[in-house]
C-alpha cells in the first residue's frame, strides 16, 4: 500500500531561489572586485573589463548595503536651505563650512521619546565629495566615511540608546568615531546621562557637529 509523502517545492522556485543566492553573492563580489580595482588605479596597468563599470555600478548599487536613508527608526524630515541658514544666525563661532558649503543640509530628527525633542544636524549631501575634502583627509590621515552620509547604523544605535536610556543614568559617556554624532545627541538629549563627549577623528565632520 503506497503511502502518501509530502509535496516538494516546485523545481521552478527552488532553481529561481538558488539563482537568486548565487546573483547576490556574485554581486556582493563584484563589491570587493571594484574596491580592490581602485586601490590599484594608480599603478599603469589598466583595469579590464573598463566599458562595463556602469553596468557593475547599477549591479552593485541592488546589493549594497550603503545608504543613507536609514530604517525610518527615527522619524527626520530635511528642513529648507532658508530654514537652515537663518538658524545659524550670524555667529563667527560656527565652522564656516556648515553654513557657506552649498553641499551641506539640515537634518531635523523628532527623538521617539517623552517629550519628542528634536535634534537639527548639519550633513553633507550624499556623493557630494569634494577635492578639498581628500586633501583634508591625506593631510590629517584620516577617510572620508564619517562624511558620506549619516550611516544606518548610527541610526540603529541611536533607537538603541533612546530605548535603553536607564544604562546612562549618572554615567560619563563618550562616542569614539562619531560621524554626525546622531547617537551621542540622542543620549544627551534624551537621558540622564552626566556628561556625553562625542568625538571623531575628521575635524570637517566635528565642525557639522559644532
Amino acid at each position: 500500500m503506497d503511502s502518501a509523502s509530502p509535496p516538494s517545492p516546485p523545481p521552478a522556485q527552488a532553481s529561481a531561489a538558488e539563482a537568486s543566492g548565487a546573483s547576490n553573492a556574485s554581486l556582493r563580489w563584484r563589491i570587493l572586485r571594484r574596491a580592490l580595482l581602485a586601490r590599484s588605479a594608480s599603478t599603469s596597468r589598466a583595469p579590464e573589463e573598463t566599458s562595463n563599470d556602469q553596468q557593475d555600478k547599477n549591479d552593485t548599487n541592488k546589493i549594497s548595503r550603503k545608504t543613507s536613508r536609514g530604517f525610518d527608526l527615527i522619524e527626520c524630515h530635511m528642513l529648507p536651505i532658508s530654514q537652515s541658514t537663518k538658524s545659524h544666525g550670524d555667529s563667527s563661532s560656527r565652522n564656516e563650512n556648515i553654513v557657506e558649503c552649498h553641499n551641506d543640509v539640515r537634518v531635523c530628527y523628532k527623538l521617539p521619546c517623552e517629550g519628542s525633542p528634536k535634534l537639527n544636524l548639519v550633513y553633507r549631501r550624499e556623493d557630494s565629495l569634494e577635492l578639498n575634502d581628500i586633501v583634508a583627509s591625506n593631510r590629517y590621515n584620516i577617510d572620508t566615511t564619517g562624511l558620506v552620509c549619516c550611516w544606518p547604523s548610527e541610526e540603529v544605535l541611536a533607537y538603541y540608546c533612546i530605548n535603553h536610556s536607564d544604562m546612562f543614568r549618572s554615567k560619563k559617556v563618550l562616542e569614539l568615531g562619531s560621524g554626525y554624532g546622531l547617537a551621542g545627541l540622542a543620549i544627551a538629549a534624551s537621558t540622564d546621562a552626566d556628561e556625553v563627549v562625542i568625538s571623531d577623528g575628521n575635524p570637517q565632520v566635528v565642525g557639522c557637529i559644532l
